[in-house]
């Protein structure tokens, strides 16, 4: 299967009516006096029991049960049915393809992550479909300013985002659970990696890079190196695959740009991951201060980290020098209190909040703050305390400069319709 692609929704209608059962959950809004769903997602997940809810309000309803696979078959295919009482019927039949995406272990994507690869397939909304008002939700479960804020609540337990005006009607997530890493140990001149698994006969391991490959088999769960003996090249690739098919990966790029971490991928020696950022330079994806800013330049890192989050992400290192020298943040005040100053800065100056991770790398005895910005797919405007006004940026090159009209409007047009 391709990482992207499209599906005929007929072939996932066929593949939910083998199933037994299957866990769903519904979002439903009332619209002249009937139930049309307005969000459905399927797991197939027979690992993970079905936590079964119910919230009902006088607008909506949010459903969570487990569901024989030929009803939900017939769900997707358009069908009215009555599900826990609720008779629930599609305006519009649903689109004839699916949006189909092959997902590495630990890849968010829908603010999903998981520790294994998945397949997922989505299935966009009509845009014709009315869309749920902005009341009060008072009801049978925990009340809510407004449906966008119930959604994510119920389907993630956190707070609403950007990612809550959800275009999709569909989401099926199906788990591939032959083989993956749980774990990546990179030092200085050994990669370590932790492979878990329920079917990895014939499996292979590869460690793969410009000038060269390292492959060996695998024989079952366990642990798996690579000795490193000039450190970890640029853009390695780290390959379990089985044939010509891939169970699960990891790609380490010189880390130019800030992005979101990999939770499971320790880095024995920090020192030669902060060397590898530096290898290309400032530029579009990265800026270096000797020290926390202050004064103009705290306003311009500010800016920096705003344009970062509304492009596609950016580090900022505070204790190197411009000429890229280590120097290493003052030790007073301490190097937690200057992060936390930072942090704050953020809070008060960046809206929204950005997606963002500070970090403290200690590199032969010197302490580097590291701001990693991810790109956050909306744009971020810096907010000026004097004027109180939003005011939005962009990265050309290694500057940050104020974002044109067509490229705000461009990307507010680009704020993500699906999780």
């Amino acid at each position: 299967m391709a990482n992207r692609g499209q599906t005929d929704t007929a072939e996932l209608v066929a593949m939910l009516s083998k199933r037994t059962t299957v866990n769903v959950r519904l979002a439903l809004v009332s619209h002249d006096q009937q139930w049309q769903l307005h969000y459905g997602q399927v797991t197939l997940d027979d690992d993970i029991p079905v936590n079964e809810r119910t919230w009902r309000y006088s607008t909506t309803a949010f459903l969570e049960l487990p569901l024989p696979g030929p009803t939900a078959a017939a769900l997707l295919r358009g069908d009215d049915q009555d599900v826990h009482g609720l008779q629930v019927v599609f305006p519009s039949p649903p689109s004839s393809t699916a949006s189909t995406s092959r997902l590495r272990g630990q890849q968010e994507w829908g603010r999903v992550t998981t520790p294994w690869p998945r397949t997922e397939w989505t299935i966009s909304r009509d845009i014709n479909t009315p869309q749920p008002g902005h009341d009060l939700l008072v009801g049978d479960g925990p009340s809510f300013l407004n449906f966008d804020q119930a959604l994510s609540a119920f389907l993630y337990q956190s707070p609403q985002d950007s990612n809550a005006g959800r275009g999709e009607l569909w989401r099926i997530v199906l788990p591939q659970r032959a083989g993956w890493l749980e774990q990546i140990t990179i030092g200085p001149d050994l990669l370590t990696a932790v492979i878990a698994g329920e079917d990895l006969d014939g499996a292979e391991l590869a460690l793969s890079w410009a000038a060269g490959n390292q492959p060996q088999p695998v024989n079952g769960p366990g642990t798996y190196s690579f000795p490193l003996p000039h450190g970890l090249a640029h853009e390695s690739l780290l390959m379990l695959r089985r044939a010509d098919q891939w169970l699960d990966w990891r790609h380490f790029p010189a880390p130019a740009y800030g992005r979101a971490r990999d939770g499971l991928v320790v880095w024995e020696q920090p020192g030669p991951e902060l060397e590898l950022l530096l290898a290309n330079g400032e530029g579009k994806y990265l800026e270096c201060k000797q020290e926390v800013p202050e004064g103009d330049s705290r306003k311009k890192m500010l800016k920096t980290i705003a344009a970062f989050a509304s492009q596609d992400g950016g580090t900022v290192l505070m204790g190197v020098r411009d000429d890229l020298q280590i120097v290493g943040l003052p030790e007073k005040p301490t190097v937690d209190k200057q992060e936390l100053q930072v942090v704050g800065m953020i809070r008060d100056s960046v809206e929204p909040a950005p997606p963002y991770e500070s970090r403290v790398i200690d590199h032969d005895g010197k302490k580097v703050l590291a701001i990693e910005v991810s790109g956050g797919g909306q744009m971020y405007a810096y907010r000026n305390r004097d004027s109180q006004r939003p005011e939005f940026y962009v990265r050309v090159g290694p500057n940050t400069v104020p974002a044109r009209h067509p490229e705000i409007a461009a990307g507010f047009r680009q704020t993500p319709a699906a999780t």
